[in-house]
């Protein structure tokens, strides 16, 4: 006989499944005539990565109805800045296809720091609906974030930045009144650098200590905040660099014409690195 606790995990195992498999299918909207845009989820996320190895930015919107699945309808088209997207039909796995619309490989739009994108979209009638508009984060400047080349792990490092999130309290309560929110994240981690017969880096080995990663909220304003020296002591004690990246996250409301939850999301990603010596 089977013991009632394990049933239970079962009943919840299948009905967890039965829920994902629900909510991943295809939505019936994907296929024939759609001309309401009260009917449709619209998420569009814009994303810019910085790093020292090199930048790279996405633009993704993504369409679901009322239950949850995806649209995936050809004749559904979204712009921005008044060019079309392609609609990527998304890898499958055991849950269903995750489609999703991207930029075209030859398209000239390209997330810059501080650029605006407006998004549209055409339904099957022809007609156009505007989404909204979302301001990217700017790149972040040298002044910003105050980081040395290298430090030593016998003693605390500060971190310091200034006006990463910008504005101060007033304009930031206007801002969310307006349905926009913002905030920003920095990530800190202990990271092994490898080098080859050259000296160029290869290879980064990330501790899977959660005690090696520390999670700091960047506020409006000039703050700071000192990794502690025990923190370079343990518990991974085997390493040569920092990993340091800050997030920052923009979100606005799309037009009222789009069912609730839809909004459209900057995300600016920077990575920095600081050596660490003995």
């Amino acid at each position: 006989m089977i013991p009632s606790h394990l049933l239970r995990y079962r009943t919840c195992v299948f009905l967890t499944l039965a829920f994902l498999m629900m909510r991943c299918g295809r939505s019936d909207l994907s296929t024939g005539s759609v001309t309401d845009p009260a009917l449709i989820q619209v998420t569009i996320e814009v994303h810019r990565r910085v790093c020292y190895d090199g930048n790279s930015s996405s633009i993704k919107a993504f369409l679901k109805d009322g239950a949850g699945k995806t649209i995936a309808n050809k004749a559904i088209q979204i712009r921005v800045n008044g060019k079309p997207m392609r609609l990527n039909n998304g890898s499958s796995n055991y849950y269903g296809a995750f489609p999703y619309y991207e930029l075209l490989a030859d398209s000239p739009e390209t997330v810059l720091g501080g650029a605006t994108y407006a998004f549209s979209m055409v339904l099957t009638d022809g007609n156009e609906y505007n989404i909204g508009r979302i301001q990217t984060q700017p790149d972040l400047t040298s002044q910003q974030i105050l980081l040395p080349p290298s430090h030593s792990r016998k003693q605390p490092l500060a971190v310091q930045w200034q006006q990463v999130e910008p504005g101060n309290f007033w304009t930031a309560f206007q801002k969310r009144w307006q349905g926009e929110t913002s905030h920003s994240q920095l990530t800190i981690s202990k990271v092994n650098e490898k080098k080859d017969k050259w000296g160029n880096d290869i290879q980064d080995e990330s501790s899977a200590n959660e005690a090696d990663y520390l999670t700091v909220e960047v506020g409006r304003g000039s703050d700071s905040y000192t990794i502690p020296i025990t923190y370079f002591q343990q518990p991974l004690a085997d390493f040569n660099a920092l990993s340091l990246l800050l997030t920052s996250i923009r979100t606005v409301k799309p037009d009222g014409t789009f069912r609730t939850g839809s909004a459209i999301t900057s995300e600016h990603s920077t990575f920095y690195k600081v050596k660490i010596t003995d």
